[in-house]
């Protein structure tokens, strides 16, 4: 059985718990931090569950977005090329997540038979499929087309702020110009 780790924000319960009940009537074993035994530690945990999952299903949200747990847990996901996004509020991904595509979620109910559902399914299933021909050949030959790649669209990019990137070589800038102002005046009442 294949295994599937379901990352949400707490917010966002009563949706991922759909979501992981869905999945496991369809087959699938999914872990929810729902699930940890007490007198765990979380992050411990947490990592072992990712470790051992074939395929991670992130559920972005307004509260997901802004969630550093979560955007860990979908940073491991796509390091090991197992994220399987999925949008369930209508926003805006974070940055790093921008060019993958990410299926919507949006109005889903819990139907199995809902067609945005079974959507995340065949996502779901085509990143398992593309995992077990890396395992077997190695590796995918450079950009090769999957259904993985071509399952959902793309959503606007959260853009980050610069107003203070500028500022730490601004300060270096007007360090270096005092000093050498400095230099020039004590070379010139030396003369």
């Amino acid at each position: 059985m294949r295994k599937l780790f379901v990352s949400y924000s707490r917010n966002d319960k009563a949706v991922a718990q759909r979501v992981a009940h869905a999945l496991s009537t369809q087959g699938y074993d999914v872990f929810w931090d729902a699930e940890i035994p007490p007198g765990q530690k979380f992050d411990t945990y947490i990592f072992s569950q990712l470790e051992q999952s074939d395929a991670v299903i992130v559920l972005w949200s307004t509260s997901s977005i802004s969630s550093d747990y979560v955007k860990e847990e979908a940073e491991y996901a796509k390091m090991n090329s197992v994220l399987v996004p999925v949008r369930i509020d209508e926003v805006a991904l974070p940055f790093g997540f921008t060019r993958i595509h990410t299926t919507d979620l949006l109005d889903w109910r819990g139907s199995i038979q809902d067609p945005d559902w079974r959507r995340i399914v065949r996502a779901i299933n085509s990143s398992l499929e593309d995992r077990a021909r890396v395992h077997r050949e190695g590796s995918l030959p450079p950009n090769e087309p999957t259904e993985a790649s071509q399952r959902s669209v793309p959503v606007e990019a959260v853009k980050p702020r610069r107003n203070a990137q500028g500022v730490p070589a601004l300060l270096a800038t007007v360090i270096l110009v005092v000093m050498l102002m400095g230099l020039v005046a004590f070379v010139l009442r030396s003369v």
